[in-house]
């Protein structure tokens, strides 16, 4: 019934407004937003970079629609979003 999702974005500003995108429409009931280190691999070459996390709470229903918004207004050329049901 809930899901638990997380993305990540370049800066505190972008984190926000995509945060606030989703809660404005409904697809998040609350978007924390930490700022957090991430190492990982693009275009041959590892990469390690400050990013801002964002801890997306809402419902496994909406995560098709989070995707479909994250696709559209994110900086990223393949923004990630990785989900996982809550049990309680």
């Amino acid at each position: 019934m809930y899901s638990i999702a997380m993305s990540t974005a370049p800066s505190r500003e972008v984190a926000m407004a995509l945060a606030k995108a989703l809660v404005d429409r409904r697809l998040a009931a609350c978007v924390n937003v930490v700022p957090c280190s991430s190492v990982y691999r693009w275009e041959g070459e590892v990469q390690e970079e400050e990013e801002f996390l964002m801890i997306i709470k809402t419902r496994r229903t909406y995560i098709d629609d989070i995707r479909d918004l994250l696709e559209k207004e994110h900086p990223y050329d393949l923004p990630e979003l990785v989900a996982m049901e809550v049990e309680d």
